[in-house]
């Protein structure tokens, strides 16, 4: 799947490297992003341990974009280096202590925006495919040492989500966005805690803050 989705994109490229230059424009983009992974409290053992959702944390992306433009309309593949945080709670029942504990993502994004630009203004929507390179999961390390039992995140290799936000092209060099990721697959389906799997939807949204430059 992985292989698919970076093909499909190198021929989206492709396809927009073959229309006039005077509509084809590339860069690179580099930005912030505040995202958090969504869970229902979940009980683990026979209550000893309970885990929550907790703060957004802020990442980082960068990487190269493209923009095919007819008219008002346009097209905006990019290829994005991502890593993003997030924090989950834990809690300890029987000692009554609880932990702030971070989860880390390496991915490759795909978002393909497709929109209309009005004077230096933008607004746009479009999916996001995404590739999950490598996690660090320590609500997962922790509960591990805790509990002291082998334990194993249940995290996707590839997920799929949406895109929305709006823009501002300034001197025609530089590009500001805003955009909000939403989720419609799940980032992963819960922990699994020596033999029995705890399961529980895990979503990730985030907020992105990106500027772009034109070759």
């Amino acid at each position: 799947m992985k292989k698919n989705i970076v093909v499909i994109v190198l021929a989206l490229f492709a396809i927009i490297g073959t229309a006039n230059a005077q509509f084809l424009r590339f860069g690179v983009k580099g930005g912030l992003t505040s995202s958090n992974v969504k869970f229902d409290k979940t009980t683990f053992g026979t209550n000893q341990f309970i885990a929550e959702q907790g703060n957004s944390k802020f990442g980082m992306q960068f990487g190269f974009f493209g923009r095919i433009q007819l008219l008002g309309l346009f097209i905006q593949p990019e290829l994005l280096f991502s890593h993003s945080q997030s924090e989950a709670k834990l809690t300890d029942v029987t000692a009554s202590k609880v932990y702030n504990e971070t989860q880390k993502f390496n991915k490759v994004d795909i978002p393909v925006l497709v929109g209309w630009k009005l004077g230096p203004a933008r607004i746009g929507l479009g999916p996001v495919a995404t590739i999950m390179l490598n996690e660090k999961d320590g609500l997962k390390d922790k509960l591990s040492n805790l509990a002291n039992q082998t334990t194993k995140s249940n995290f996707k290799n590839a997920t799929f989500g949406y895109q929305v936000g709006v823009g501002l092209d300034i001197l025609k060099k530089i590009a500001i966005d805003v955009k909000y990721e939403g989720n419609l697959s799940k980032l992963g389906s819960g922990i699994t805690l020596n033999n029995s799997s705890y399961k529980f939807d895990q979503r990730n949204s985030q907020w992105i803050f990106s500027l772009g430059i034109f070759f």
